[in-house]
């Protein structure tokens, strides 16, 4: 009798624990795919909010120019990504929240831009009408990316969940207090009333690119001359040198990657093997605060320029990242800007001290085979322009286009009601080149 009850109690030990073991497996599996899924809702929201920021950004690029030939290219971008965003709301789990006027919008921003960008074969310029649709759009654009921020912002600094909404939109009774929910509402408000670049200073990474090289000049250094040099450069005569290294076979650019210890800081850097040119350098070390603004930088970076013989140099960026400065400067020749010939400034806001140096653009990009007299006059090139810009600063400038080609160009500075623009026309024919919405 005993027996008949152990074996009874064991059996039945042995079914909870296989019932408990299924339980937790069955647990892991539905933790897993909520994971799956927050993930998947996590990365729509965020393509969502940049294919919309993108696309504000394109549509403001189109009220910048005047023919519908000059506006072609951003009607099409524009075009793409109301498409691109329209899909990234789709995977969104909204299907019971009132979400169609943002979709509304998005349609028929690509159904516009579709009809005067892509369908369209003339050239004429866009009607009154026309123009003021596209400004209106570019109005609701700012105001639904500015909520979709302000949602993704919420979303991630108090570590909210998109199932957590799932489930509020499925339940008998939303949670009124879901501030995704409430955003996303914002969002759709927004599109009520209305029923995708690198810099000039920027150019791309030409070192990826061993055609278009600009060889370098003098003899091969070793690696003591090297690190002589760097020193020399850095005014560091008596830091450790931890670490020295040759860039493999095949490299475009033959240099040597060299690290410095000086007391309690490391010091990376690149030197070109041929000439013995200090291609890059950067200290690591934290700035904490700031004593300096960005003109006492400037001239920091002036006197560091000077100091190396670096002369003809023009500052076109300054930025200011935790308490770093970061300047641009180009090469000016003749009185022209040459974009390609940049390098870059870091100085520390603390101290004014140099924390890094970058020429690589500098060093390496062709550009003393580009003409500097423009074949047409700048009132010829102005006709290109929106008559409803006020230009404020025009120029001649040398700009990379994507296709590494060094074309000469009028850089125009205009603005338009809150925006600015930097406008990019060939000297040559005037054809756009380049145009950026710059920001603050």
């Amino acid at each position: 009798m005993k027996r008949r009850y152990w074996i009874a109690f064991v059996s039945v030990a042995v079914l909870l624990i296989g019932i408990g073991v299924w339980g937790y497996q069955e647990h892991q599996m539905k933790k897993a795919v909520v994971i799956q899924a927050e993930n998947h809702y996590q990365q729509a929201y965020h393509e969502l909010t940049y294919y919309v920021d993108s696309l504000e950004e394109s549509l403001g690029m189109s009220l910048a120019m005047q023919s519908r030939e000059t506006m072609r290219p951003q009607l099409v971008e524009s075009w793409r990504l109301s498409a691109l965003a329209h899909a990234a709301a789709n995977e969104l789990p909204l299907t019971r929240l009132p979400f169609n006027r943002t979709n509304e919008f998005l349609a028929h921003v690509g159904e516009f831009t579709y009809n005067t960008g892509v369908k369209t074969t003339n050239d004429r310029p866009l009607s009154t009408k026309e123009y003021k649709n596209l400004q209106k759009l570019y109005s609701e654009s700012m105001s639904i990316r500015d909520e979709l921020r302000d949602v993704q912002s919420k979303v991630m600094s108090h570590h909210l969940r998109w199932m957590d909404v799932e489930w509020a939109l499925n339940g008998k009774k939303q949670n009124q207090d879901n501030q995704v929910i409430d955003g996303m509402k914002r969002v759709d408000g927004q599109a009520t009333d209305y029923t995708n670049s690198f810099s000039p200073e920027n150019p791309r990474n030409v070192v990826l690119e061993k055609k278009h090289i600009n060889p370098m000049k003098g003899s091969l250094v070793t690696r003591d001359q090297a690190v002589t040099n760097l020193k020399k450069w850095t005014n560091l005569p008596h830091a450790e040198v931890r670490k020295v290294s040759e860039t493999g076979k095949g490299s475009n650019v033959p240099a040597f990657e060299i690290v410095l210890r000086d007391k309690d800081r490391s010091l990376n850097a690149s030197v070109t093997r041929r000439g013995g040119h200090v291609i890059w350098y950067l200290f690591e070390r934290s700035v904490k605060n700031e004593q300096l603004n960005l003109y006492e930088a400037s001239r920091k970076s002036e006197t560091f320029l000077k100091e190396h013989q670096l002369k003809d140099m023009v500052l076109t960026k300054r930025n200011k990242y935790n308490h770093v400065a970061v300047l641009t400067y180009v090469l000016r020749k003749s009185g022209v800007r040459v974009y390609p010939a940049s390098m870059r400034i870091k100085v520390a806001l603390d101290n004014g001290e140099i924390l890094a140096f970058d020429q690589t653009d500098y060093l390496f990009n062709k550009y003393d085979d580009v003409p500097v007299k423009p074949k047409i006059s700048e009132s010829e090139a102005r006709k290109q322009l929106n008559p409803n810009l006020k230009i404020q600063e025009s120029s001649l400038v040398v700009f990379q286009n994507p296709l590494l080609k060094n074309v000469l160009c009028y850089e125009f500075f205009a603005t338009r009601a809150n925006d600015t623009y930097r406008i990019m026309l060939n000297a040559n024919n005037g054809d756009q080149e380049k145009i950026e919405l710059l920001r603050e």
